[in-house]
């Protein structure tokens, strides 16, 4: 969700830095807020323009902060007076899944601010590249430098997709929003849960499918991977598939995002792969069941072992019989994370997504500058 800024702050030198994370240098405000948004226990940053000095009796000696530093935290924040430093703190998360991706399609997300100039959205989900036995018509591979084996499962999309990432990812990172590229099962037999453990062949297709989601990821500078596990004919709908394919996909990449739209899908966060779940491979999950009370869905995922901020809840102007506002004050009261919007080029989820934004922040932090 958006952030909020205060100016001229740092977190005080005298109170418990217990919370502490870590210390990024070389940093902008913007890549800090993409840093901390890929953490969902970080709460605030401070981020220092000119070079700082504190102390503190529990420290073994003063701690400098140079120009470029961001100090992350998690738990809330004690701030005291900084000249040299400005915070951001986290208000939760705001998401749009972006369909019908071209060159400049995506980058629509940076034209929302909200009252402090900051970001109105904090990811962006290019929706949707697709998970296929063979390359479709119109279509290419993402990662062609993986081998695979006839039958094995391809990561393909259209063929314009090279270019308009190319274009858009680095265009709204600089802005400091996050961008995951989501994967949605393609009417064949490949798909996000037909993945066998129990077999040689099952295994080594989902570590082939896994080092291409690696090498897109590389090659286009994206945050991550977002699951959409729908569409896949047969649906075979294997328990521990997902727990398998996703552990293969952290142990790749362990600093990038790994998200799930979520829906109808409680059978496959039990089973486990070598002793690992799907929840505890997942940084974020929001709710695609659109139309739904929160409170009767949100707290499920929170029970199989996400923690309240990992998760978010879907609105879509397609299917609107829960009026999407209602359920903000009781998402804010228990800590979760926030709201995404389907559909976000269309104006129509734009204006949704706007009246969620000033519903959780307050009036006129829906802004548009395009």
């Amino acid at each position: 969700m958006p952030w909020i800024r205060t100016a001229n702050v740092a977190m005080y030198e005298g109170a418990d830095w217990s919370g502490f994370v870590k210390t990024v240098s070389g940093c902008t405000p913007q890549q800090a807020q993409r840093i901390a948004m890929a953490d969902p226990s970080i709460r605030f940053f401070f981020f220092c323009r000119e070079f700082m000095i504190l102390t503190n009796p529990a420290w073994s000696g003063p701690r400098t902060f140079e120009p470029g530093d961001a100090v992350f935290f998690s738990g809330e924040p004690w701030f005291g007076g900084a000249p040299q430093c400005d915070s951001y703190q986290k208000d939760g998360l705001s998401l749009a899944y972006m369909g019908g991706v071209t060159e400049t399609s995506p980058a629509v997300a940076a034209q929302f601010t909200t009252a402090q100039g900051l970001n109105a959205v904090d990811i962006v989900c290019l929706f949707g590249a697709n998970l296929n036995l063979a390359v479709p018509d119109n279509d290419v591979r993402l990662a062609p430098d993986v081998p695979v084996p006839s039958g094995g499962t391809l990561a393909v999309a259209g063929s314009g997709w090279p270019a308009a990432m190319q274009e858009s990812v680095a265009t709204l990172q600089a802005q400091g929003i996050i961008v995951l590229i989501t994967f949605v099962n393609n009417w064949d037999a490949a798909g996000w849960s037909n993945f066998d453990p129990t077999t040689t062949q099952g295994q080594q297709d989902a570590q082939n499918f896994a080092l291409q989601l690696q090498s897109l990821v590389k090659t286009y500078g994206l945050d991550g991977i977002d699951i959409d596990d729908e569409y896949a004919k047969p649906d075979l709908g294997i328990p521990n598939s997902l727990a398998m394919v996703t552990s293969m996909i952290r142990t790749l990449m362990p600093d990038k995002i790994l998200s799930k739209a979520l829906w109808a899908d409680e059978q496959y966060f039990g089973p486990t792969y070598d002793g690992v779940g799907l929840a505890q491979n997942l940084t974020y999950g929001w709710y695609m069941g659109y139309g739904s009370d929160p409170s009767a869905i949100l707290p499920t995922y929170a029970g199989f072992g996400m923690e309240p901020s990992q998760l978010a809840m879907g609105y879509w102007t397609g299917q609107s019989a829960y009026p999407p506002t209602l359920g903000i004050d009781w998402m804010k009261s228990k800590g979760y994370a926030g709201y995404m919007t389907y559909a976000t080029e269309s104006a129509g989820n734009q204006a949704l997504l706007g009246d969620l934004v000033n519903a959780w922040m307050g009036p006129g932090n829906w802004n548009e500058t395009g």
